[in-house]
């Protein structure tokens, strides 16, 4: 079994084209504390990007924090506000709104990145979901980029808290400036903490790797 996993792994590391690591419908909770931090680069080229984001649940429904971006010449805080509802098991149902200011830019206002996020269970066990997310990005009052990602998972347990998730989907570009492509990517679940690997590019003459942690913990919890 442990080697039919490695298996996996390994092939979707190797296979994955045009991937970005979802995000599901529901928040963090109450008083609870989302971290979320990703390192991108390309090997052989020096173009290494690091994405990172802390947010706190105000409520069962509703968190906010800030999230920080850097890349070639370029730096980016942005304020986030990220709501989500769980209608049933197999529909849940987020939005997010991220204005990002230039760092290297006297804090100028840069862009706008808004996200619609679904997602659900297929089987009762849970084991076999489904994910959708949009990502919507403006330059002041042009959209510059329109993103959908759509995913099939399946999570096997490990035994524990343990738990590695393979996923696969379609990436389609809402202004129909790039093919729509095959997306796969992989996570490692204990408890409350996941680790990603994802790719994008694997295709072209310049690939990209994308790896991430991502973790909760109950900070301030109220009665």
């Amino acid at each position: 079994m442990k080697r039919f996993l490695t298996a996996i792994v390994c092939l979707l590391l190797v296979m994955v084209a045009k991937a970005q690591v979802p995000n599901f419908g529901t928040t963090c909770g109450n008083g609870n504390v989302y971290a979320y931090q990703t390192l991108k680069f390309r090997p052989g080229q020096n173009a290494m990007e690091t994405y990172s984001t802390l947010q706190v649940g105000a409520s069962d429904y509703f968190m906010g924090g800030f999230d920080y971006y850097t890349g070639p010449g370029s730096r980016y805080f942005g304020i986030v506000a990220r709501g989500g509802y769980k209608f049933n098991q197999y529909f849940k149902l987020g939005a997010q709104l991220t204005p990002s200011f230039d760092l290297n830019n006297n804090f100028d206002f840069g862009y706008l990145t808004s996200a619609i996020y679904m997602n659900g269970d297929i089987t009762k066990d849970g084991r076999l979901f489904w994910v959708t997310d949009t990502w919507l990005e403006n330059d002041k009052n042009e959209l510059t980029s329109a993103k959908q990602w759509t995913y099939l998972g399946y999570t096997f347990p490990l035994g524990g808290d343990h738990s590695i998730t393979p996923m696969a989907g379609v990436i389609h570009d809402w202004k129909f400036e790039q093919d729509a492509d095959l997306s796969m990517g992989v996570y490692y679940s204990y408890k409350n903490v996941n680790l990603y690997a994802w790719a994008n590019d694997i295709c072209t003459d310049q690939p990209r790797v994308v790896l991430a942690v991502e973790f909760k913990f109950d900070w301030f919890r109220t009665k």
